[in-house]
């Protein structure tokens, strides 16, 4: 089977995603044999970990700080019949090669709810006042898969209008959206919404899902610093948070993460 991992990596004025990029790829080839890799980016970059490196032709978010305004291109320049679609900013703790067995019998699969640090289900965060206001659903771009599929292309087709119709999308299709940018959950929500309105073509999977660590989701008020109270280190090679061992995937907020966790090594 023709699969693999793809992502974006934009880097902006504080973020070097490429250099997060090789953290979670070596994460994948770690825990898994079946690991390529690819990702989208807009300049040539060469790593030993990354098997395949799209370049954009065309930059749609070239003049924004925060690039999202590509992730609608992901299903015409991945590389694989069957693509898991993550964030550059992610971590894999244990082995998930098993996954494509079940994936790969179905067009598209969302994550839906993520899980704290103690694998609760979150279903509603106060980050996500917007999807509650507009009856969205809890939908994260953040872990997607898709095959070459019409269900597929029209998704992303859904995703290309909005993205680059904005202004007009948030103001006649959202009620209380003052985003200047779309974000690309929402994106993914309102596409879904639009292409699935009853929900007949939902595939939730309990595994299909990753840990989301940021403060209000793991429980914590602003008066905790999310990475110092909860203390993520890593122990035979398994990563744990708050005392808690992670077998899911990992997606982490503090984007120096990675280094500590190789600083936090026992």
């Amino acid at each position: 089977m023709d699969k693999g991992y793809v992502w974006f990596a934009l880097n902006n004025s504080t973020i070097d995603y490429i250099e997060l990029s090789k953290h979670l790829a070596k994460s994948i080839k770690k825990h898994n044999r079946q690991n390529k890799i690819c990702i989208i980016t807009d300049k040539p970059v060469k790593h030993e970990e990354f098997d395949h490196v799209v370049v954009l032709d065309q930059d749609y978010s070239k003049n924004q700080e925060w690039k999202l305004n590509n992730e609608w291109q992901v299903f015409n320049l991945t590389p694989f019949k069957h693509t898991i679609k993550l964030e550059a900013d992610m971590l894999f703790t244990s082995n998930t090669d098993w996954w494509w067995n079940y994936l790969h019998q179905h067009n598209m699969i969302f994550s839906y709810h993520v899980r704290c640090y103690r694998d609760t289900i979150i279903e509603q965060t106060p980050y996500r006042k917007l999807f509650k206001t507009n009856n969205l659903p809890d939908v994260y771009n953040g872990l997607t898969y898709f095959r070459k599929s019409r269900q597929a292309q029209t998704f992303y087709n859904l995703c290309k209008d909005i993205m680059l119709n904005w202004p007009v999308v948030r103001n006649k299709f959202l009620i209380n959206c003052h985003d200047e940018q779309p974000s690309t959950d929402v994106v993914y929500a309102l596409a879904l919404k639009i292409q699935d309105p009853l929900n007949e073509l939902r595939i939730k999977y309990d595994w299909f899902n990753f840990m989301h660590n940021k403060n209000a989701i793991n429980g914590l008020t602003q008066a905790f610093i999310n990475d110092q109270y909860l203390y993520p280190m890593q122990i035979d090679e398994k990563v744990y948070v708050g005392g808690y061992k992670q077998s899911r995937i990992f997606h982490y907020y503090n984007k120096s993460l990675p280094e500590e966790l190789n600083a936090r090594i026992f």
